[in-house]
């Protein structure tokens, strides 16, 4: 018999009785009743957020871990990761023997896992090539990893790198000695883990959540819940994965209803259950008998084991608890009371007799299927739904599984979208909004909504629910109590929030209220006190309102709250409001993909109308989920009113710039070509395309004919070179360069041909021979000819004479490539275009919308050989194979080259020319220059970049083939096709859209006489208008954002690069078209930063599986678990940190060392916090003290802090925010740690009265500036050092994140000492030479710690050279000893020296030089006692060793005794003892 553990592998599906798609609640249950063959189960996650990264579990004594992804805690994917430690087999062949129980084996083969021939040959099959994965170091003979990949399983083997080659059978090479032994296994769902990785944690999962489930006969499976709409009046419609809706309506549907509708419920609770005691708060004796809640909740929680087990899931008869205060009075009626528990739909159903009529919303119409109103009284029914939260801890007996849900909008008359993912505040907000002016009294609405606070022991916490009621219930708002006399105030774990009819219980999160405090909060109330200060603007640049944020909008987003941090705390009012760029191509290409899915209901089919529905929902998802994300990193902004491109009032605006620039002759239609985008279908602005280096083109050497001879048989022809040639049937003309030498050549196979002479040295290459030169040609003598299309030569119609096209001169021909000669298509090149426009040759194309040849041909052999191929497809190689047969295609080869792509789809694009609407913005581009010569930009390069942009910009495609979007308000006559687009005819277009909605521009019949303007109508009768179906580019819509703007233009813009050429010049181009008489930018200063980059200094890629998410840096959990065995969560301060600390000019790199230093500096800061607290706790002195009675220690420190504030102000001024943390790191470890801290500890701890108080003033001064310093940056930090904060504190000083830099300043200024400041760097050189010289003392074991010894100061030389330096430490004598930290220090010049029997032995010395005096620093050992009291050796060494005193601890033993002699007294105890 095996010792080992068995398991079945199922490709797709499972690992033995773990299945794919269960959810985590199952897993554990089933692993956790087997702990003698899983002991050791390892899951981790942040007990107060929701889970919305992948959960890992780990059984590191099975060798395997599973992957459940976070929103929904599925099963989605299983690693095997060492094979030595569970028996698996595949249809019952064995992966890999392992040992019997009575093998002589004494260990598993461990790593070691099936060969590929095993896997090939007896498991699995044949299958296509994998994928190598090269080591790091590829100049070394590593070893990399090859990906042999399955449908639903994959097998990784290692290979040595040597072996590897992609032209290698991968056979052969992991059949070979190269190759070792399967390191590891993954099973997923996918038909390859090359697809199935890419959305693996993100795709609808197609098993059901529960393992019974999964196993249970065909005879009974109930359809899984997959969301729940509440419309009010106790209506829960439950949405379901395939079969029909079914509807729970409170006091009316009955037990039966739920078995027969969901099946038996998972576990059944009794009302007397101690468990269920939730909505109660205990009794305060009860809250004793648990002890003190003084730790935090997260650290008293179980991350391990935080399932319910066989003991959660038995229903207790125990009548233990007092619980009178929730019965009835009919006895039977309570015990009657149940939850029905369905675990893995995620609710619990609670079961008793109705109570009475559930309130609908205020404004909802007569619900389709309303409660009755003759309701039966004397049966069990549904009385309430608990929806569970997201949140790890949401009831005992359900925490791992969670409810999707969402208030029917129409219903409850919400302006927004309220769902499970929408934070609590923008429910509250909402909701408050809908039952407004449904209470009798402002008193009886805030009595309805009174705050509940639960004082639980955290494993009876709920975590985060949300409930639907019958009747009433009270609730509360989102702040915190602040009367004590409030039942239910104190700190605990929840809070419970009520509305008619419904109940949130949310779990209390001091991180929630301090967020809220330095974000929200923050920004309305210096927006109320701030009225008469300055304004800052930063507009904010609008990211795409499309699917979660990632790192690069963290740096963004925090850059910019870091800079209206800044500014505020120069005095200003700030002014940022959060925008989102709302409409385009990907939300609309998503929005059609989630319909076709069903995972939204909207008919795309049926029209724009419905596709704009479905994309508007979708972005306004997105936003909400965007939205939270931004606040969760505590970014200060007007969020209660963002913009939205999408918003009615924008849209309007943009329309009406549109119309100016109408005005002003700036919009034309025009037939040339664009760069299109055949998966997009539609034109794109060069600000939406990107570049790939490695695309491959097949390219081509074509030769065309002139129409003379050489002789009476010998033509002679002109050969080009092109990397479209699917292009060549739309050739027009060949471009020369007049100023080039050329070459009349001849080869045997090709005859007499034409190319530049620099084409000389690979002529041999593409003609495949050899050549001979007949003579030299001036580029001025070809230009002018003419010469003829091969094509159509052969394929030309009956009777037709064919067509001689000419050679023009173009400057753009290179010497460099190509063959000096260019073939020119003007319908599928901007410079054809240019060129053969000037030759008034027209442009036309071949090409559709879908990139396909089209059956505009020259002829009809043209079209059977051509029409519906691709032409970056099968159409290049036809035409080529066409050229080919008429003898002129010379060579065809595969090129790498620069390509451009569609930057949403990631596919290439095509040049075509279509009929679009153009900005004409070469008539502003002067402005447009001149304006930014007043603009600042950070960094300076900045400037010549965007010039650049702005220079090689004369027009601006700004049409769009889609129905998302903002319409291009122009009218087409049926008959002619000619556009109309006048200010008239646009004004009169946004006067409907204003007083009908812009739905109606494509919900309106096509020829609607209403969008056309009478004066239209007037001049032509007759006529009949259609609307235009184009949408503006989105960065037209972004570009126009400035107008939501109170006074533009803004102080500051702030983007990464890539916006130079996008938000940037959109912007400025449609600022500038506004203005008449001026040149100004819509931004005073512009700063751009980098991309993020990984460790290796690679670009985030989701296939290269290095993409680092913001939720990761703020839960810890991308470095090492710590002593306790889990990830320690650093906060959105560590986000912010890390932002901070980079330099944003350039890409900027995430990597464990960068987040263990941001680790590390955060917990450096939180601790000097926790110092600065702790002395200054008790002080009662004064606030003000002035300079001369502050001792020497103290005012170096208030000079160090007064010089790094002014270097910080500096660096914050110039937006170089990673200097200025520099600076305040090493202030905080050298100058505050490492020198005042040290200084000053003793006096803190052991002195008493005015001396204390000078280092409490001191510390005082220190600890509201380095909160001003650290505020900008991390502001969650500062409002819990606030919160924290003692009392008088509070009533002296505003709240640090709203302090006044220059008030700071103007306080250090008064501590300015100029004799002291030319003193202190030879006492900073005194102190690092002391250090020094102990650290030597040390090592040798010979003293502790600095007081345990003497300093003996040293000064060279004779009485001239060494008396400005013995004179400097002699001005501080009496306080060097507190200064360097030391026992006692003595100096010493010309052989004077200290008194006898000062000091013991000598023990080490070190030198330093002063303005060439050379000084030594002697370390001593003490002569004198150990003070037991303050350490220092001090006290007389002829008394007994537990009483020495130093005098000064002599002096305060003296003065407690008499101001405080309860501290001598002997507690009862001991005097009775003795």
């Amino acid at each position: 018999m095996s010792r080992f553990p068995s398991l079945q592998i199922h490709p797709g599906r499972s690992l033995g009785f773990l299945i794919l798609g269960a959810s985590l609640h199952d897993a554990l249950s089933r692993l956790k009743a087997q702990p003698h063959l899983y002991p050791t189960i390892d899951v981790s996650y942040s007990p107060t957020q929701p889970l919305v990264a992948p959960v890992i579990l780990n059984l590191p004594a099975n060798g395997f871990r599973l992957r459940f992804d976070g929103p929904d805690q599925r099963l989605r994917l299983i690693e095997i990761l060492d094979f030595g430690k569970t028996q698996l087999s595949y249809k019952n062949i064995d992966l890999v023997k392992l040992p019997e129980e009575d093998a002589t084996t004494s260990a598993a083969p461990g790593q070691h896992g099936p060969i590929f021939r095993h896997v090939y040959n007896r498991l699995m099959g044949p299958t296509f090539p994998g994928e190598y994965l090269a080591p790091n170091d590829t100049t070394t003979d590593q070893t990399g990893l090859y990906v042999l990949s399955y449908p639903g399983i994959a097998f990784t083997f290692p290979l040595q790198n040597s072996a590897w080659s992609p032209e290698a059978d991968f056979v052969s090479l992991l059949s070979s000695t190269a190759a070792a032994p399967a390191k590891s296994l993954a099973i997923f769902n996918g038909a390859s883990w090359h697809e199935a990785r890419k959305d693996l944690f993100t795709r609808p999962c197609p098993h059901p959540r529960s393992l019974a489930l999964s196993m249970k006969g065909k005879e009974y499976q109930p359809d899984e819940i997959d969301l729940a709409v509440i419309f009010g009046g106790g209506v829960v419609e439950l949405g379901r994965r395939s079969s029909s809706s079914f509807r729970i309506v409170l006091g009316e549907t009955t037990p039966q209803d739920l078995v027969a509708e969901l099946g038996p419920p998972d576990a059944i609770y009794r009302k007397n259950d101690h468990r269920l005691s939730i909505h109660k708060p205990r009794r305060r004796e009860q809250r004793a008998s648990h002890g003190s809640y003084g730790a935090s909740p997260a650290k008293s929680e179980d991350f391990i084991d935080t399932d319910h087990s066989s003991a959660h899931t038995t229903t207790d008869d125990s009548d233990a608890e007092d619980d009178t205060d929730l019965r009835d009075d009919d006895p039977s009626h309570s015990t009657a009371k149940s939850f029905y528990n369905y675990f893995h739909h995620g609710f619990d159903i609670f079961i008793s007799y109705p109570s009475g009529p559930s309130p609908q919303f205020p404004n909802a119409n007569a619900l389709a299927h309303a409660p009755s109103t003759n309701r039966a009284m004397d049966r069990l029914v549904a009385t309430k739904v608990i929806l569970h939260g997201n949140v790890p801890g949401s009831y005992p007996f359900n925490r791992h599984r969670r409810s999707q849900w969402m208030i029917d909008p129409d219903t409850a008359g919400t302006s927004t979208i309220l769902e499970s993912e929408t934070s609590f505040t923008t429910i509250s907000e909402e909701l408050r909004n809908v039952w407004k002016g449904s209470y009798g009294s402002k008193q009886a609405e805030k009595a309805t909504q009174n705050a509940i606070v639960l004082d639980r022991d955290w494993g009876d916490s709920p975590g985060s629910s949300y409930e639907v009621l019958e009747g009433w219930e009270d609730g509360g708002q989102t702040q915190k109590r602040s009367s004590s006399t409030q039942e239910g105030s104190g700190s605990g774990t929840t809070q419970i929030f009520g509305f008619p009819g419904m109940l949130f219980e949310v779990l209390k999160n001091d991180v929630k209220d301090y967020l809220f405090r330095c974000t929200d909060s923050l920004y309305q109330k210096q927006r109320q006190n701030r009225k008469d200060k300055p304004e800052f603007i930063l507009h904010d640049g609008p990211p795409f309102a499309n699917g979660p944020l990632h790192i690069g909008h963290a740096l963004n987003k925090i850059l910019k709250d870091i800079t209206c941090r800044f500014q505020l705390a120069l005095g200003k009012r700030i002014n940022f409001v959060p925008g989102w760029d709302c409409h385009g191509l990907p939300i609309e290409i998503k929005a059609i993909e989630e319909a076709k899915k069903g995972t939204i209901s909207h008919d795309v089919s049926a029209g724009p109308i419905q596709i704009r529905k479905a994309a508007k929902s979708l972005a306004t998802d997105a936003i909400a989920t965007q939205l939270a994300s931004f606040r969760r990193w505590g970014i200060m902004a007007d969020w209660k009113h963002p913009w939205k491109t999408m918003d009615a009032d924008f849209e309007l605006r943009q329309l009406e710039i549109f119309s100016t620039m109408v005005k002003k002759g700036l919009i034309n239609r025009r037939f040339k070509p664009v760069h299109w985008s055949p998966s997009s279908r539609t034109a794109l602005a060069e600000a939406e395309v990107e570049y790939r280096e490695d695309h491959t083109s097949t390219a081509a050497y074509i030769k065309y004919p002139m129409p003379f001879n050489v002789d009476e048989e010998t033509t002679i022809g002109l050969v080009v070179w092109t990397t479209t040639p699917w292009t060549l049937p739309a050739n027009k003309a060949i471009a020369v360069n007049a100023n080039l030498e050329y070459c009349h050549i001849k080869s045997r196979k090709h005859g007499h041909v034409v190319i530049a002479e620099t084409a000389l040295p690979g002529a041999e290459d593409f003609l495949g021979e050899g050549y001979e030169v007949i003579q030299m040609i001036h580029g001025r003598d070809l230009a002018g000819k003419t010469y003829y299309d091969p094509l159509e030569l052969k394929y030309l119609r009956e009777k037709a004479e064919p067509r001689l096209r000419p050679l023009l001169h173009a400057d753009f021909v290179s010497p460099d490539t190509g063959t000096g000669l260019v073939h020119m298509a003007p319908g599928h090149g901007m410079d054809d275009y240019d060129l053969c426009l000037e030759h008034r040759i027209e442009a036309f194309t071949l090409v559709d919308d879908a990139g396909c040849f089209s059956n505009m041909v020259l002829s009809r052999d043209l079209h059977d050989e051509l029409n519906g191929k691709a032409v970056l497809g099968e159409g290049t190689e036809a035409v080529l194979n066409m050229f080919n047969a008429v003898d002129a295609l010379v060579k065809q080869h595969s090129f790498v080259h620069k390509y451009p792509y569609d930057w949403r789809t990631k596919k290439p694009l095509i040049i075509r020319a279509t009929e679009q609407w153009f900005a004409d913005v070469g008539q502003i581009q002067a402005e447009a220059l001149e304006s930014l010569n007043a603009v600042t930009f950070v960094p300076e390069t900045g400037k010549d970049r965007l010039m650049s942009f702005v220079k090689n910009r004369k027009e601006w495609c700004i049409s769009r083939q889609r129905a998302w979007g903002v319409p291009i308000p122009a009218l087409y006559d049926v008959d002619s096709g000619k556009a109309i687009l006048t200010a008239e005819s646009v004004d009169h277009i946004i006067t409907q859209i204003k007083s009908r909605g812009i739905n109606a521009w494509w919900s309106d019949e096509e020829t609607g006489p209403e969008w056309v303007a009478p004066s239209i109508r007037a001049q032509y009768p007759q006529s009949t208008y259609r609307r235009g179906k184009d949408t503006m580019d989105v960065w037209f819509d972004s570009g126009t954002s400035w107008t939501q703007m109170t006074k533009p233009p803004a102080d500051v813009y702030i983007e990464g690069t890539d916006q130079h050429r996008g938000w940037f010049q959109s912007s400025l181009l449609t600022y500038i078209a506004q203005q008449d008489h001026r040149s100004q930018a819509p931004f005073k200063k512009l700063i751009t930063h980098g991309f993020v980059l990984d460790a290796a200094g690679r670009k985030m890629s989701k296939s290269i599986g290095n993409v680092v998410s913001p939720d990761e840096i703020i839960g810890g959990t991308l470095l090492p678990v710590g002593k306790s065995g889990k990830h320690e969560a650093m906060g959105a301060d560590a986000l912010r940190l890390w932002v901070a600390m980079s330099d944003y000019t350039s890409d900027v790199r995430v990597s464990e060392a960068v987040l263990q230093n941001v680790h590390t500096q955060l917990k450096k800061y939180r601790n000097t916090f926790k110092f600065t607290l702790g002395v200054l706790r008790d002080f009662e002195g004064p606030m003000t003290m002035k300079p001369e009675t502050l001792q020497s220690p103290h005012r170096m420190a208030l000079l160090q802090l007064g010089r790094t504030f002014r270097v910080v102000h500096t660096y914050y001024c110039e937006g170089n925010y990673s200097k200025a943390l520099s600076e305040i790191n090493r202030y905080v470890v050298k100058d505050l740690s490492g020198f005042y801290i040290e200084s000053v500890r003793d006096v803190l701890y052991l002195d008493q009265g005015d001396v204390r108080q000078q280092a409490q003033f001191t510390m005082l001064i220190i600890h509201q500036c380095l909160q001003t310093m650290l505020g900008p940056i991390t502001p969650l930090l500062i409002e819990a050092v606030w919160e924290h904060s003692p009392a008088y504190m509070k009533a002296q000083y505003p709240h640090p994140l709203e302090m006044v830099w220059s008030d700071h300043q103007t306080g250090l200024d008064l501590f300015h000492d100029s004799r002291l400041a030319e003193d202190m760097p030879t006492l900073i050189q005194a102190l690092a030479a002391i250090n020094s010289a102990q650290e030597v003392a040390r090592s040798k074991e010979m003293m502790g710690s600095g007081v345990s010894c003497y300093v003996l100061l040293q000064v060279q030389g004779s009485d001239g050279e060494g008396s400005n330096v013995l004179s400097c430490l002699d001005r501080y004598r009496s306080e060097l000893a507190m200064m360097f930290a030391v026992s006692a220090v003595e100096l010493e010049q010309n052989g004077i020296s200290p008194r006898d029997g000062w000091a013991g032995e000598w023990m080490a010395s070190e030198e330093f030089d002063v303005e060439g005096v050379t000084v030594i620093a002697h370390v001593y050992k003490p002569s004198l006692a150990k003070c037991i009291r303050c350490w220092r050796f001090l006290a007389p060494a002829d008394v007994f060793k537990d009483e020495a005193l130093c005098d000064r601890c002599d002096s305060v033993m003296d003065q407690l005794t008499l101001t405080k002699p309860h501290l001598f007294e002997s507690p009862p105890q001991a005097a009775a003892a003795g």
